[in-house]
């Protein structure tokens, strides 16, 4: 039985949360954004699975190389502004980080979703009045 597009849904949103939420548990550590940056690359991979799209076409691929790219570029800077600051730096860097991980996961959830050829299993019901 092949799923449907609203079991993708619930799977990716799973997927996402599980990333967002080791995003905010490890942000803090120095070096972070590099392995989050992976992490974020592997989370977009996970989330065209759910969704039955093939995330390594050419289409497909250059989304995840952007997704990837947008990674590093706000980790960068969230790790360089923030993290250099003791405690508090390190909270809102691993508070940024998640958010991070959050804001690509959603952007990639509508990318894959909107491409994804699972069926939709909302019934429709067609009511007609006898006027």
């Amino acid at each position: 039985m092949s799923k449907s597009i609203q079991e993708a849904d619930r799977e990716a949103r799973k997927l996402v949360t599980n990333w967002t939420t080791g995003a905010a548990l490890t942000g803090w550590i120095p070096g972070s954004a590099f392995f989050l940056t992976a992490a974020d690359t592997a989370m977009i991979h996970q989330v065209a699975n759910a969704y039955g799209v093939n995330a390594f076409d050419m289409d497909h691929l250059l989304s995840t190389l952007s997704g990837a790219v947008g990674s590093a570029i706000a980790g960068g800077v969230i790790a360089e502004v923030v993290g250099v600051i003791p405690l508090v730096g390190w909270a809102v860097k691993s508070a940024a980080m998640a958010a991070k991980a959050k804001v690509i996961g959603e952007a990639v959830i509508k990318y894959f979703r909107e491409r994804s050829e699972l069926p939709d299993t909302k019934l429709i019901i067609d009511v007609q009045s006898d006027e």
